[in-house]
């Protein structure tokens, strides 16, 4: 199975992939983690934290393009190279975001606004995760959590992220205010709930907790 996790910084995420990996019992023959997308040879120990997400400027538009093009390229490449081998040898593959990422935060990935009109037509050509889980946090949490981008911004990209899986398939929303121990119980349940059919209606979003 490919599971995506998404949500701000500060949402927990990477603790509680951390946590699945360590100390969850999972029916599965290992597993791989990935951040933004699934790389040969590369995992997600190899990725640097982003403390400074909107620190960067913008690239040029042209730039911009060719960029996403070079992820939709590499995201197929991962695919093909890491997912499905590991699909069909039944491990689990976690992603810490993925591609669909930069359209909720396209200054964290350097695109300017007169890119996304591409980046809304590319990121449909990515192959597409099996399960999809947000882990969805009030803005004042995780303001007291990590406060590298405003109130405001949180806020924004909090309804983004709820926007954004009322459209997706495979789509799950858990509450992380909850501790570490209990969300990442609730994203094990998840994953298991999802192996015995393996689909799940297009545009379902569970509320796991509300918000």
């Amino acid at each position: 199975m490919w599971v995506a996790v998404f949500g701000p910084d500060g949402a927990g995420k990477s603790t509680v992939i951390e946590r699945l990996a360590r100390e969850f019992s999972l029916p599965f023959h290992g597993m791989q983690q990935f951040h933004f997308r699934p790389m040969f040879r590369r995992g997600w120990k190899d990725s640097q934290p982003v403390t400074e997400p909107h620190a960067k400027p913008p690239r040029s538009v042209l730039a911009s393009m060719f960029k996403l093009l070079y992820w939709l390229v590499a995201c197929w490449f991962g695919y093909m190279l890491t997912i499905r081998p590991a699909q069909v040898n039944s491990r689990l593959v976690i992603c810490d975001r993925y591609f669909d990422d930069i359209q909720i935060d396209p200054r964290r990935y350097r695109l300017p606004e007169s890119s996304l009109w591409f980046a809304n037509l590319i990121v449909p050509l990515a192959p597409r995760p099996d399960l999809y889980v947000l882990l969805d946090v009030a803005t004042e949490v995780v303001q007291q959590r990590k406060s590298e981008v405003s109130p405001a911004e949180s806020q924004r990209q909090r309804l983004a992220y709820l926007d954004m899986f009322r459209l997706l398939p495979n789509a799950f929303v858990v509450n992380a205010a909850s501790s570490v121990d209990e969300v990442a119980r609730q994203v094990e349940n998840l994953i298991l709930e999802s192996l015995p059919s393996r689909s799940v209606p297009r545009a379902e979003v569970s509320l796991i907790a509300g918000f």
